[in-house]
């Protein structure tokens, strides 16, 4: 009897545990192959639920978050400044919960725009592919989301659905992920499992001033904004005749477009 208890404690603790991983993230739209401004991410993670943070006031240094950077790619004459890291208190942020099937997620686009959803359905092809990130052997999985094709390569060492930003629901933790032309790209730093950080996997608050948005309500935001921003071009052009001023592209204006 003895000896049951103690196995059925010690199994309630290993799925208590909480697992913390680092990424960096390089967002890259409008210039692809993983050019452009390099942020710091984690993921923090227990059996249950996940909450990722990227873009956070405080994970960047003072130099990332002011210095002027230019990316180009080989053979480009020109290339994409950019001023500093986009930063804000609270970071872009995504909590996921298993079993209510739910996301959370805050990002900053002009304003903070705050997103509730059903998670949704990844639909992922995994292969035979194989490499190794650190110490982990992982797997290569594909999947068409929102606009984009994603590779992620995940280690079955920790069995657990989760991954950087609203990628999920592969059999093991997402070391690094790309889509097709590295227009997005997240890489492994470091992980900690089991973990003994005091951050833990967490609900989103949101401000009272605030309200969810569905992603029907959130992709028609975006919407709004380009619609404004196409009007004020017209504006431009008209009082500036002799500049090329180019339309933004929806695609470019954040990471979830279809």
């Amino acid at each position: 009897m003895i000896k049951y208890i103690f196995i059925l404690l010690f199994s309630t603790n290993l799925f208590a545990q909480n697992g913390l991983v680092y990424y960096g993230f390089i967002d890259a739209k409008g210039m692809g192959n993983a050019k452009g401004p390099d942020s710091n991410a984690y993921l923090v993670f227990n059996k249950e639920q996940s909450y990722f943070v990227t873009a956070k006031d405080s994970l960047e240094s003072k130099v990332s978050k002011t210095e002027t950077k230019t990316f180009k790619n080989e053979g480009e004459s020109g290339g994409l400044t950019i001023m500093g890291n986009k930063v804000s208190p609270q970071g872009d942020q995504v909590a996921y919960h298993i079993k209510k099937n739910t996301m959370w997620s805050n990002v900053l686009l002009g304003n903070q725009i705050y997103t509730k959803e059903v998670a949704p359905d990844m639909n992922w092809k995994i292969s035979k592919e194989i490499k190794k990130i650190g110490k982990f052997n992982c797997k290569k999985a594909t999947s068409n989301f929102r606009g984009r094709i994603y590779t992620a390569w995940f280690t079955s060492d920790i069995p657990l659905p989760y991954g950087p930003w609203k990628l999920h629901g592969l059999p093991g933790l997402i070391l690094e992920a790309y889509d097709t032309d590295k227009n997005l790209y997240w890489y492994f730093k470091s992980v900690e499992y089991p973990s003994k950080t005091k951050e833990k996997a967490k609900y989103m608050s949101i401000p009272k001033d605030n309200k969810w948005l569905n992603y029907t309500e959130f992709q028609k935001e975006q919407q709004d904004i380009l619609e404004k921003a196409m009007e004020k071009n017209k504006i431009m052009a008209k009082k500036y005749p002799g500049f090329k001023i180019s339309d933004p592209d929806i695609e470019l204006m954040f990471i979830e477009f279809k």
